[in-house]
């Protein structure tokens, strides 16, 4: 015998279901999300550790970095077809190097060679003409540091001068037009293994330690380079150091990274909202790791290399693009939240 179902007009039936019917949504959808947006790509030709990561031009550049020695390749990702291929090399061989882009020109910056612990090396690299160009030193020499372009200057924040320290406060403005460096205000919490992306020029500093042992930070430091000064914003969820970060919608997307130093890397992903200082969950990257690169072309994110814990010894090809799908940034940011509290509950 067949029994029929009948849905009566009832207000608080229909609430309760509907309620009931945006959960579900979100727990599928945000459970979806994790295989769903995250994808894998071509493996980087040649794995290696203290690369920089930077777009230009829609591609995706890997630059310098360290296998048993410090090393001059320049590769370059084009996303339309899945393929690396190789370029220029720099001018000398350099691990923990830095790479702003400014006016479609690379500029790589600091690091350290087989022969110094921190350089202060400036080189320019035109992608139209794969040349590359020496440039002003940055006035001081520093590794594990960061920097960011806004409004056509590059700010080289923090770092270090030795492998055991101390964390520099040193904050430096370059001006590639004029092709000259200037001091600005110190940050006020001195950290190295952070990260930086600006947004509406203001730069935002995030995760890094204040000693090269330890302890690793959730802060986020703002600089903000019209007025010179510093403002500290809400902490990070997840403490984190070597960490990449990558911006889509006017969102910080934090990536991987450790919460001890030399530990295992995370696949933790935690997005920051600006417009409202506070962070939401994203769908984890399928690949956890430390020191890692990663680039933005065309709202996707691609993480690249670094190593499965510490300084290794496996260093992993591994490219993954993150690609957020069928959910508005809002909805996404609501359904990030929700999924945190089950698993939190569970």
């Amino acid at each position: 015998m067949k029994r029929k179902f009948t849905i009566k007009s009832n207000k608080s039936l229909f609430f309760n279901s509907g309620w009931l019917f945006a959960v579900l949504l979100t727990f599928y959808s945000t459970h979806d999300a994790t295989a769903e947006d995250w994808s894998q790509k071509a493996d980087m030709p040649i794995p290696r550790l203290f690369f920089s990561v930077t777009t230009a031009d829609s591609q995706l550049y890997t630059i310098g970095g360290m296998l048993a020695e410090p090393v001059d390749f320049v590769e370059v990702y084009d996303p339309d077809t899945d393929k690396w291929v190789q370029k220029a090399s720099l001018p000398a061989a350099r691990a923990g190097i830095v790479t702003c882009v400014v006016n479609k020109k690379i500029y790589a910056i600091g690091g350290w060679s087989a022969q110094a612990p921190a350089l202060g090396t400036v080189e320019e690299y035109n992608p139209a003409t794969d040349k590359w160009t020496q440039k002003a030193d940055m006035p001081t020499p520093r590794s594990f540091f960061t920097a960011t372009a806004v409004d056509g200057k590059i700010y080289a924040i923090g770092g270090v001068a030795q492998n055991v320290g101390p964390v520099l406060p040193i904050v430096e403005e370059y001006d590639p037009s004029t092709d000259t460096w200037t001091q600005k205000a110190d940050m006020p919490t001195p950290v190295s293994g952070m990260a930086a992306a600006s947004i509406d020029g203001k730069i935002y500093l995030i995760g890094g330690t204040p000693a090269v042992q330890g302890p690793v930070l959730k802060t986020v430091q703002v600089y903000d380079p019209s007025a010179n000064t510093w403002i500290e914003k809400a902490d990070m969820p997840t403490p984190r150091t070597a960490l990449a970060l990558g911006v889509v919608g006017g969102k910080i997307y934090a990536i991987g990274g450790t919460s001890v130093v030399q530990g295992p890397g995370l696949t933790t992903v935690e997005i920051y909202n600006p417009d409202t200082d506070a962070w939401t969950e994203s769908p984890e990257m399928p690949t956890g790791r430390v020191f890692l690169g990663v680039g933005t072309i065309a709202n996707k994110i691609y993480a690249v290399g670094g190593v499965a814990e510490g300084l290794g010894p496996a260093i992993l090809p591994t490219v993954e693009q993150f690609a957020p799908t069928g959910l508005s940034v809002e909805a996404s940011d609501k359904s990030f939240t929700i999924w945190g509290q089950i698993k939190t509950a569970d």
